[in-house]
């Protein structure tokens, strides 16, 4: 069983939950600034944020990098430190439309994140 077989996506009626770690304690949300990418389903097959580093703190990739793999398979992420710019790559497809909205991050108690979330509808 391959870490990765932990994440969780649930999409469904105009919102997503991606889990990084499941059973990872949660000790609250902070609110998020994301730009989705949606295919021509209206399925969300990326996460954009901007600044990630910057709003969250230096180990807040920490639980991603152990669950999401940089190269390779889907979902997989990828993180520029110069911009400080984070993409979570869900499905391979298109993306034929965008929307910018205020998200969620969750984090544990030593700042690293184990979910987002957002509702567009």
């Amino acid at each position: 069983m391959s870490a990765q077989s932990d994440l969780r996506i649930h999409e469904e009626d105009g919102s997503i939950f991606v889990e990084f770690a499941p059973d990872a304690e949660r000790v609250g949300g902070r609110s998020i600034r994301m730009v989705l990418d949606f295919n021509s389903t209206g399925e969300v097959i990326g996460i954009e944020i901007i600044n990630l580093v910057f709003k969250a703190g230096k180990k807040s990739l920490d639980i991603i990098n152990q669950f999401v793999p940089i190269k390779g398979e889907l979902p997989r992420y990828s993180y520029d430190q110069d911009s400080d710019s984070f993409y979570l790559r869900l499905k391979a497809d298109r993306s034929l439309d965008q929307k910018a909205l205020d998200g969620s991050m969750f984090l544990d108690r030593e700042g690293r994140i184990n979910a987002l979330s957002a509702k567009w509808k």
